[in-house]
């Protein structure tokens, strides 16, 4: 059997290669075998320590969301509500529709709903108007 030997040195910073039968285009792609195995050797070390760090934390803490009742809901789809409002004032004024003034800050979620519904409304006839003629 034929041996072909790389011996590969370092000193303070400097490598010295001897090789003994390989061409150094070979060479070449022995070395980066082994530092592609040495980067992946790395990072399964990495991964490996990193869920042994998960494992040994402390279970996260949970924090209860309380339950929606109907006012909370209420609560929550009064910025909706109000930013729909809003888009269809928009809507008609594009269309060249006129909009009555209305306070949504002080206004209930009844009353909120009743106006997009009126609003909803405006916008369907003025656009119905306007579509004919295409």
């Amino acid at each position: 059997m034929n041996e072909k030997t790389v011996v590969i040195t370092e000193m303070d910073g400097k490598y010295r290669v001897e090789n003994n039968g390989i061409s150094e285009f070979a060479l070449l792609g022995i070395l980066e075998c082994i530092v592609f195995d040495l980067k992946s050797a790395k990072r399964a070390a990495t991964e490996i320590n990193s869920e042994i760090k998960t494992a040994n934390a402390p279970a996260p803490v949970v924090e209860s969301t309380p339950v929606k009742t109907k006012e909370s809901a209420a609560e929550s789809n009064s910025p909706e509500l109000r930013t729909r409002i809003a888009n269809a004032i928009k809507a008609i004024r594009g269309l060249g529709g006129q909009t009555p003034d209305f306070d949504a800050d002080s206004a209930s979620d009844q009353e909120l709903q009743e106006e997009l519904n009126a609003l909803t409304e405006q916008y369907k006839r003025l656009k119905g108007a306007k579509s004919p003629g295409k």
